[in-house]
């Protein structure tokens, strides 16, 4: 089974036995520069993605604040720095939201991609001192999503994932019949669906990496789209 994953460049992807991982990174990490004394004053700090902790670098004027993470992944990236996050049992942005809302904490900042979605300020902003910063983007490239459409275009592909709503954007259009499709969770599904209704795919009960593995070892064993 050859499976392609589109994860931005510098991603991890563990190897599966008995599966061929194709990674095309169709999108660069850029780190970009944030207000370094807005933040101090805060009470919790919250990471949305393993590439806001990667481009974040005042880790020691945080160790008295509280850390949240939105999900495994993210928190193994702070534990390398020496923090104990805490994450939402479902790794959206919209549960990480929600698990501040309930921490009892009245100011929190998170960290986040330039392209992330409002559902968060949605949430917080109307109910405690809640602010972002974005400290990476996600720039595309072109020449990299053009060899994924022809990759996908000539069905050498078996299984698609679509780790986020903005790779889900940029390459719907390019999915065929020939290609089954796994998706990380609800708001990649989400985009997913909006852009390709007719479009059968599997959603990961867990929103992570390790999540959409497991759905991928389904698939192998034979379990079908139901």
């Amino acid at each position: 089974m050859r499976v392609l994953y589109l994860r931005p460049e510098g991603s991890d992807l563990p190897s599966v036995e008995g599966i061929d991982i194709v990674n095309i990174s169709i999108f660069s990490v850029q780190c970009l520069q944030y207000d370094e004394t807005s933040f101090r004053d805060i009470e919790g700090i919250a990471f949305t993605s393993v590439n806001a902790v990667r481009c974040f670098h005042n880790f020691e004027e945080i160790r008295h604040m509280r850390i949240f993470s939105i999900g495994p992944e993210t928190a193994e990236e702070l534990v390398k720095h020496g923090f104990n996050p805490v994450y939402p049992e479902k790794h959206t942005s919209r549960d990480l939201a929600l698990l501040l809302l309930n921490s009892g904490l009245s100011s929190v900042v998170a960290f986040r991609s330039r392209r992330a979605s409002q559902d968060m300020k949605e949430i917080l902003s109307p109910l405690i001192d809640y602010r972002e910063f974005y400290d990476y983007d996600l720039v595309l490239d072109q020449s990299k999503l053009s060899e994924v459409k022809e990759l996908l275009q000539r069905c050498e592909i078996d299984v698609v994932v679509l780790t986020s709503s903005l790779i889900a954007k940029s390459v719907a259009n390019f999915i065929k019949d020939c290609h089954k499709v796994v998706t990380i969770g609800p708001m990649t599904s989400t985009s997913l669906r909006t852009l390709r209704p007719e479009l059968k795919f599997i959603e990961s009960r867990v929103s992570s990496i390790k999540g959409t593995i497991d759905v991928l070892e389904s698939l192998r064993g034979g379990d079908n789209f139901g």
